[in-house]
């Protein structure tokens, strides 16, 4: 039970422990050791980190990619820092317990307000349909702030069974900073505030950890130190032996087998099958177990003949690969690869095949061979899909269709594309000195090509020598006129310099160039906001919502 600590609740919670046997105020006692008994009672416990299994090799990583709302970005200070930091303490546990972290994959802006809109499916479908998820391991949407003592898990915190979303609230806990200063005015105001920071990092950890379950598999139980009751308990230090069964063998399919939609279900069956009685209702486990059996009965119905027209051996070059590029290593998934696309060149294949194959090129890297592949799927949507993202990539990452007359040959663009952004992470990261070092290995392999130029620019912008900066974005966009970040680092600078004029074309051209890449519309929206040009700036909106069907972004 959550102690809400109002005058009369506090008094119960007293009682209650009293009745329990667990201690109380004796009559002898002063109020200073009652207040001090119960503000030890008050605090929450530590999180159980027995291991799950005996680790076995290297942590494996789950990659988290956070959205934050316009709510929670305006109301959490340094709300990056501050995920970052729970993150922290979240790997801590499951480090100790599952032999895994959670590595932030990015922050991004959710540009939406949930104020009076409450926690559920329907908030699950919006952030799933924002993104899909299929870049990464876990999508987790922060969204308005709840205020107030929350009793329930899922005033804070909701997902799905065997789901990759989640949504979680940030919590305002001044009514219990208060109550604490009303109900313990006789503690040291250190063991106050220890009390309620303690109880607030125990809270976020655990609310994150009984989301995180339902995504894994996990029900909800009636014990108060179970970590999958729905109430929050200070209390609450653990998962069952059975819920570390679930959760361990959920992880290790995910992650074995990333591309795959659910992989967990056919070996998950039998074990929720089993489920104790005493964990969870009766219509939780039949509600869970009948979702895993329509998962395993859709997986075993036959695949269309069609569905990739590949030898075996093929196929098993295909999966390498995709293994490959998931752990992170794109040039060596094109080395696994590469021999398949050989093979393929004088062979018909259906074209879903020729999607699939473009399609996992494009994620690699080598775009010159997806666009190719794309163009052998024909006229199929999900390969003019497929086309028309290599192009943005390829304003993005400034490469041009003729590069190899600039030293990238088609066989290089995984090892150039990894390289761009690689560097431009590192320089986006402020990490000046290790992005020098990769930018320096990029300037061997491809001293040529424009991205060299593109990125140095970057970092003399970054170092503030503007005249500098200039030179090398003017190089680069004099190489490639297409590279989209050299306008809008020239649009930077032209800022910087009070040539507004100039900067507003740079990011027209960006726009222009590639009118899915944001950053430009942001830049350009700020830059009339800032000069009150309201006529440009409802241009600028309109022009954005018949484009990307989609308001501009702030």
């Amino acid at each position: 039970m959550l102690v809400c600590l109002s005058a009369g609740v506090a008094q119960a919670e007293k009682k209650k422990k009293k009745d329990e046997g667990d201690g109380g105020c004796q009559w002898w006692s002063t109020p200073a050791a009652c207040q001090d008994a119960d503000v030890r009672r008050l605090a929450p416990r530590s999180v159980d980190t027995t291991p799950a299994v005996a680790p076995a090799g290297q942590v494996r990583t789950i990659r988290l990619r956070i959205y934050a709302d316009r709510d929670y970005r305006g109301v959490v200070i340094r709300w990056q820092a501050q995920a970052r930091g729970q993150i922290q303490r979240i790997n801590a546990i499951v480090g100790a317990v599952f032999n895994v972290r959670f590595e932030v994959e990015s922050f991004r802006e959710w540009e939406r307000s949930h104020v009076g809109v409450p926690l559920g499916n329907a908030m699950l479908d919006e952030l799933e349909a924002l993104d899909d998820g299929t870049q990464v391991d876990l999508v987790l949407g922060l969204v308005t702030p709840f205020h107030g003592v929350a009793a329930s898990m899922h005033a804070i915190g909701w997902a799905a069974y065997l789901s990759r979303h989640f949504v979680l609230r940030g919590m305002d806990d001044e009514q219990e900073f208060r109550a604490f200063e009303r109900e313990f005015n006789l503690v040291p105001a250190q063991d106050r505030a220890r009390l309620y920071t303690e109880r607030k990092a125990h809270k976020e950890i655990v609310v994150f950890l009984h989301e995180w379950g339902h995504m894994l598999g996990l029900i909800h139980h009636e014990e108060r130190t179970a970590i999958m009751n729905p109430a929050y308990d200070p209390r609450q230090t653990e998962f069952s032996d059975y819920d570390k069964r679930i959760l361990a063998l959920v992880i290790e399919r995910r992650l074995a087998a990333r591309e795959a939609r659910n992989p967990e279900s056919a070996d998950l069956l039998p074990l929720v099958s089993a489920l104790p009685a005493g964990e969870g209702s009766d219509a939780d486990r039949k509600q869970l177990v009948d979702l895993v059996r329509r998962r395993v009965e859709d997986a075993a119905r036959p695949v269309p003949a069609n569905a990739i027209d590949l030898p075996a051996a093929d196929i098993a070059a295909f999966n390498r690969a995709v293994d490959t590029l998931n752990s992170g290593q794109a040039v060596d998934a094109w080395k696994a690869l590469s021999p398949l696309v050989e093979h393929t060149r004088e062979r018909k294949l259906d074209r879903q095949t020729w999607v699939r194959i473009a399609d996992l090129e494009a994620a690699i890297g080598a775009l010159t061979e997806a666009d190719a592949a794309a163009g052998r799927a024909g006229a199929a949507p999900e390969a003019q899909k497929i086309s028309a993202s290599i192009e943005s990539i390829r304003h993005r990452v400034a490469l041009p269709l003729d590069a190899a007359k600039l030293g990238v040959p088609s066989e290089q663009e995984p090892a150039y594309v990894a390289g761009f952004w690689e560097t431009s992470k590192l320089v986006d990261g402020g990490d000046v000195a290790a992005a020098r070092a990769r930018l320096g290995e990029m300037a061997v392999a491809f001293p040529a090509s424009p991205a060299i130029e593109v990125l140095t620019c970057d970092l003399e912008l970054k170092a503030k020598h503007l005249a500098i900066a200039t030179k090398h974005c003017e190089a680069a966009l004099a190489k490639f006129k297409g590279a989209t970040r050299a306008h809008i680092l020239q649009a930077a600078i032209a800022f910087s310099m009070r040539k507004g004029p100039v900067g507003e074309q740079h990011l027209r051209q960006a726009i222009l160039l590639d009118p899915a890449d944001p950053t430009a519309w942001r830049m350009l929206a700020r830059f009339y906001r800032s000069t009150h040009a309201s006529r440009q700036l409802a241009a600028l909106e309109n022009q954005h919502k018949e484009l990307l069907s989609s308001p501009l972004p702030e």
